[in-house]
């Protein structure tokens, strides 16, 4: 199979680097000191889980570039970029479909698919949950540290021959893969935890185990959870009371693990605000639930970026 990895940070470069170590041939498109760093040194993967390795560009089956017309046609597209990118980027997917192309959005939110169907034709689209801890620690090197599951499925929630292909070549490759019997769920299921812990920890500074660690945070997290679950249920979304329950326990590998949105701020990079808490928001508003305890987090992180801005 053919795969075009569009943004390859943290997610987009450990999955790529996983197919691209199994011999499949992956065209990574990226920008700016990255892609430079790829081009000279190739791109480094260091995983908790499957050691270390280096791709490097050959011209055939791996190609770094910033121009997705080098890419040719693909077999799968794996989205990758922050979601604030999404509409922006959907329009240069186009070039590298023919008919079969699956695009999948492994991003955060619950907007991105939409998004990616309405220019490029909702057959094209797959949904796509990654469970993964991965960032880019230097220009050409990602670190993968905790966790990695990747779950796919229609957006329809039937389960077809092409979604349990792709999950088959992935599992084939190490990832830790399985087939979504119902995407919307799986997606509103991953919010649950981004919504929670991502725009908090930009407020605390903390980790996710500090800040399971202190009752009172701890509160707040899960509030911030249960306003989730009313939205997602107005929605036609039930889930289950274990999803938050677990989230609260978190798992070893997660307790030191400081949020991607965390790390973007604390470099000075955008930050996802509006593809996770802001589209809560959205949706709730749709509906009528109310949603304090995220509008209060909302407002904060929004006060603190733009102070942030002013500093820089």
């Amino acid at each position: 199979m053919k795969f075009v990895v569009f943004g390859t940070g943290g997610v987009g470069g450990f999955y790529g680097g996983m197919l691209a170590r199994c011999g499949h041939e992956v065209v990574f498109i990226s920008r700016g000191e990255k892609l430079k760093a790829m081009k000279e040194k190739g791109l480094t993967v260091d995983s908790f889980k499957h050691g270390r390795w280096t791709i490097r560009e050959d011209g055939r089956r791996v190609i770094f570039t910033d121009e997705p017309m080098e890419a040719g046609k693909a077999d799968v597209v794996l989205v990758c970029v922050k979601s604030y990118d999404t509409e922006k980027v959907a329009p240069r997917i186009k070039p590298l479909l023919k008919e079969g192309t699956l695009v999948v959005s492994l991003q955060n939110g619950i907007e991105n698919e939409e998004v990616l169907a309405e220019v490029l034709g909702k057959e094209h689209v797959l949904g796509a949950t990654a469970f993964v801890g991965a960032y880019v620690k230097e220009p050409g090197v990602v670190v993968h540290e905790a966790a990695g599951l990747l779950e796919v499925g229609e957006m329809t929630g039937e389960v077809t021959e092409r979604v349990e292909r792709l999950v088959d070549e992935l599992k084939k490759c190490g990832v830790e893969a399985r087939v979504s019997r119902d995407i919307r769920y799986t997606l509103w299921k991953k919010l649950v935890w981004n919504v929670a812990f991502n725009p908090y920890s930009v407020i605390t500074g903390a980790t996710v185990g500090e800040m399971l660690e202190v009752p009172e945070t701890r509160e707040v997290l899960r509030n911030l959870m249960v306003e989730c679950y009313r939205v997602a249920e107005s929605y036609g979304v039930k889930l289950k009371p274990k999803v938050m329950e677990n989230y609260l326990k978190s798992s070893p590998d997660l307790r030191n693990y400081k949020t991607s949105m965390l790390l973007d701020f604390e470099r000075g990079k955008p930050i996802e605000l509006e593809g996770i808490t802001g589209a809560l928001i959205r949706k709730a508003e749709k509906k009528g639930v109310p949603v304090p305890y995220n509008r209060c987090v909302y407002a904060t992180v929004k006060l603190l970026d733009r102070k942030r801005k002013v500093w820089r």
